[in-house]
């Protein structure tokens, strides 16, 4: 055990906030940091955070699920998803879009108007340049081409930031310089210093962060398991030999997941 927890703790010296795990760790429920990030990338100076959440997870047993490292919502409603992304893969368009939908699916109530439905913000901080044009943020939007690509302006915006921007002139650099700091000592924000400083550097915030660890560990097994789970009752429902009752049994997911799946069977 002891050897594990001076694993993780050698692991948590070399994380930076542009480390997923790590950035939701230390903003999970922290407006102020959110909303300087949110205010630096939005570029305003007048957005303020109501709540923040790490790690929302929107499952489906038949369909793709999704986590967000950060939701938070705004005083107006808002609905802002921030993502950090090492991998250029993880930061796909067709994945932006369907962070954008599956938000969007969870805003109204049933039979409420569509015109109910608030603005939401996708965005990516990627470690590289997606776009390559060595800009600090590209902007998403929906136009229509036949009015000289007016503003279709449904609410629905996605932001692509680049990590790799270090123009420590401009408010993105700032930011992407701390985001990709190690040592909270030499990041220029003091909000995101604190928070880092507090799960590098105290024994509280270490515990945290190793509890953090272990935590994934067992999601990921769990996640293992219950693929595993689905697999063997998509098999089961091929042979149609059982009913639904046993097949939940037999792989312990709910009769609800198995009817859904049944319900996507081939014909």
């Amino acid at each position: 055990m002891k050897d594990q927890y001076q694993h993780y703790l050698e692991l948590l010296k070399g994380l930076r906030l542009m480390d997923d795990d790590f950035f939701s760790e230390a903003l999970d429920e922290k407006i102020e940091p959110v909303e300087y990030i949110l205010c630096t990338i939005l570029e305003r100076n007048d957005i303020k955070v109501q709540c923040t959440e790490a790690q929302v997870e929107y499952k489906s047993a038949t369909k793709r699920s999704i986590k967000l490292d950060i939701r938070a919502v705004d005083t107006e409603g808002r609905v802002l998803d921030i993502e950090v992304q090492r991998a250029d893969k993880g930061a796909s368009v067709r994945r932006a879009r369907f962070h954008s939908s599956v938000i969007d699916r969870t805003l109204l109530e049933k039979g409420e108007d569509f015109d109910a439905l608030v603005d939401t913000y996708v965005i990516f901080i990627t470690e590289h340049d997606k776009y390559g044009a060595g800009l600090p943020l590209y902007h998403v939007e929906r136009t229509v081409t036949e009015l000289q690509h007016t503003t279709f302006d449904d609410g629905a915006h996605i932001i692509y930031v680049n990590g790799a921007f270090r123009d420590l002139e401009h408010p993105v650099g700032r930011l992407m310089h701390d985001l990709n700091c190690t040592d909270p000592n030499k990041m220029l924000n003091p909000l995101l210093a604190k928070e880092v400083r507090y799960l590098k550097e105290t024994e509280g915030g270490r515990s945290q962060m190793c509890r953090a660890f272990e935590e994934v560990a067992r999601e990921s097994a769990r996640d293992a398991e219950y693929q595993k789970a689905v697999r063997t009752a998509k098999k089961m429902l091929a042979l149609g030999q059982l009913n639904l009752e046993t097949i939940a049994e037999c792989t312990e997911l709910s009769l609800d997941e198995v009817k859904a799946l049944a319900d996507k069977k081939p014909a």
